[in-house]
């Protein structure tokens, strides 16, 4: 119940904040600011705001939405990837959306934490919050495709990866390991 109220405040505070800005611009937004000031306002406007004007061919699409991997991002990612510590990185990151709702990679992240935790209800909400934000989010549509395939959905996996196809241009991985995934998938389900 905690979760599913926490989850209701955060998409209220999306929908507010996202038509109180508007403008669908690269800017990380003043709606993160106050609690967590130094670290997510200051350090992600100098890896985004180069490229928010024009160029989009930086791995995937342009993050408008999104404030990209600020310090307390990066360390709870290197919670995920080398010490495979979901349960925790999952708390840090239940605050992390909460004092920045605008940034796609932390839905991102929740999402996956979740998932691996065999939370899928949660990783949905969590996925569909970061595509919301940023619809051609490509982690966030693999992920969200693999979550399709542990949870029976092939046809939308299939969705996931057209738009992976439109969308990824050169190198790939979140495409290449999505459509190794459904390859699997159909190996086993005699597809």
């Amino acid at each position: 119940m905690k979760n599913i109220i926490f989850i209701i405040l955060i998409s209220i505070s999306l929908a507010f904040s996202a038509s109180a800005k508007n403008d669908g611009g690269g800017s990380s937004g003043g709606s993160s600011g106050g609690s967590s000031g130094g670290s997510s306002g200051g350090s992600s406007g100098g890896s985004s705001g180069g490229s928010s004007g024009g160029s989009s061919d930086s791995g995937g699409g342009s993050y408008s939405g999104s404030t990209g991997y600020d310090k307390e991002l990066k360390r709870i990612l290197f919670e995920i990837e080398k010490n495979e510590n979901y349960q925790g990185a999952l708390k840090d990151l239940e605050i992390y959306v909460y004092e920045n709702p605008q940034n796609a990679n932390g839905w991102n992240l929740i999402g996956f934490a979740s998932r691996k935790l065999g939370k899928f209800d949660d990783a949905e909400l969590y996925y569909n919050t970061g595509l919301e934000i940023e619809p051609q989010h490509d982690d966030i549509l693999a992920y969200q495709g693999e979550l399709y395939l542990q949870t029976n959905r092939y046809e939308m996996a299939l969705e996931n990866l057209a738009i992976l196809t439109d969308i990824c241009i050169f190198n790939c991985s979140e495409k290449i390991e999505l459509a190794e995934a459904i390859e699997k998938y159909e190996l086993e389900n005699n597809l």
